[in-house]
């Protein structure tokens, strides 16, 4: 059968169309293969386990952990969650980070870390295990338990509190020195004629307290001659008698303002009248002193 050139010109129109249909319809088939092949590589959680616990004080802890698989998927998230009591610890509880996030997720050179767990009470039975986050969820290491260790406890100090011998008249008022205010300082009388040292802060409680040292911060920054570098102690039966219980080494490195310095005693002393006294300066002899900011405490680590 002969065929015209206008069917044979159909013909191929046709052939054209279809194969233009059976090309589209080959690269659906592959694409939807390839789509199929992504969708059966499910992500999981990702694995990680808690190491120890070390450095423990009482108001904190360092804990180690490790990410060993990413369970396929970029680490979001990972560091130590914990908690006080016997409740599994969870990221909705206190948590750590560990590692730095960038857009690849938490590089593997960071999967195994150690923080530092901050704001513990003393004495407080706590629990704490490594968490890591991907795509798929969050995953949990082991639960470590420890107890965090004795420490400070702080007492409250108010300017009703508080007297001084002596106090200036043209600057510095007793309340600066419990004011929470590095910025404002308790000066001693350092007019003509003014009593030489030394000078003390007298501190009275409602009820009888334990004390086992205190804080204290500098007038400023300067090293001035008169900065307290001595100390000693008394305590009152009745708040007028008196008695030496404690006397400090001279201190030779006074941190200045705004850093604070600490003197513990060696035990924890139970009174409701203290004296701090200042018995010597940074330039002795000096006839006055000063201080920015005092807090005392009970030293859980000291006997009583």
């Amino acid at each position: 059968m002969k065929t015209t050139k206008n069917e044979s010109s159909n013909y191929r129109k046709f052939l054209k169309v279809n194969l233009n249909r059976i090309s589209f319809l080959l690269f659906m088939m592959v694409a939807i293969s390839f789509t199929g092949c992504e969708d059966d590589e499910t992500v999981s959680l990702p694995e990680t386990s808690t190491g120890e616990v070390t450095d423990i004080t009482g108001e904190d802890a360092v804990v180690s952990g490790i990410v060993t698989s990413n369970g396929g998927s970029k680490i979001l998230a990972m560091g130590i969650c914990w908690a006080a009591g016997d409740a599994e610890p969870t990221i909705e509880d206190n948590f750590t980070e560990a590692g730095e996030f960038t857009p690849d997720g938490i590089l593997e050179t960071d999967w195994d870390y150690s923080v530092t767990l901050e704001g513990l009470s003393i004495k407080t039975a706590y629990k704490a295990r490594a968490y890591a986050s991907n795509a798929a969820g969050t995953a949990y290491g082991e639960t470590i338990s420890f107890t965090s260790k004795a420490g400070k406890i702080y007492h409250t100090l108010t300017a009703d509190m508080i007297e001084v011998f002596t106090q200036s008249a043209w600057e510095g008022p007793k309340e600066n020195v419990v004011d929470g205010d590095l910025n404002t300082y308790w000066h001693s009388d350092y007019a003509e004629g003014a009593a030489p040292l030394p000078h003390y802060i007298e501190i009275t409680f409602a009820e009888a307290k334990n004390i086992g040292g205190f804080e204290f911060a500098t007038r400023d920054q300067h090293a001035r001659g008169n900065n307290p570098a001595q100390f000693d102690v008394q305590t009152s039966s009745d708040g007028t008698t008196y008695t030496t219980i404690w006397t400090s080494d001279r201190l030779d490195n006074v941190a200045l303002n705004p850093e604070w310095n600490n003197v513990s005693f060696d035990k924890n002393y139970a009174s409701k009248y203290f004296r701090i006294r200042i018995i010597d300066t940074k330039t002795p002899g000096s006839s006055s002193t000063c201080m920015a900011e005092l807090k005392v405490f009970e030293n859980g680590m000291l006997p009583y």
